[in-house]
């Protein structure tokens, strides 16, 4: 496979959009993860975001972000043609690279809760849960 990552721009969607979908785990939200709100979040966070192709086929994608004091990373997603050569952390040590130059504390990611592969991949990768903490939200 001859990868290539790239900074993700809005042209992307409707290909990032195609691979949450196909995607086991992945959760998409209708406001957050809209045209609209990757649009809201490219630019709130020029250069952050990366995707992954194989020729002309997006194999992967990783949203980065931050709120000045912490890090975030969504959908970090790759085909499951993909998987295992490297395309997710690659893609992960670029953005957090990037989020490093923005001098912040920490780097956080969700991860859904039955999403069993996902969370074996976050401990092998180093990660660890947050064990003193439980996310709560509020529709806005």
């Amino acid at each position: 496979m001859d990868i290539q990552i790239r900074d993700m721009v809005l042209d992307d969607y409707d290909a990032l959009l195609a691979l949450w979908r196909e995607t086991p785990g992945v959760d998409i939200r209708p406001v957050t993860d809209s045209r609209e709100g990757i649009g809201r979040l490219l630019a709130r966070n020029p250069g952050l975001s990366v995707v992954a192709f194989n020729a002309n086929t997006m194999i992967g994608c990783a949203l980065a972000s931050h709120d000045g004091r912490r890090g975030f990373l969504q959908h970090v997603v790759v085909a499951p043609v993909a998987r295992g050569q490297g395309v997710a952390r690659n893609m992960i040590d670029i953005c957090v690279e990037r989020l490093r130059e923005h001098h912040l504390g920490w780097v956080h990611l969700d991860v859904v809760v039955d999403n069993e592969s996902a969370s074996a991949f976050w401990l092998k990768a180093g990660w660890h849960p947050v064990e003193t903490l439980t996310r709560f939200s509020r529709k806005l």
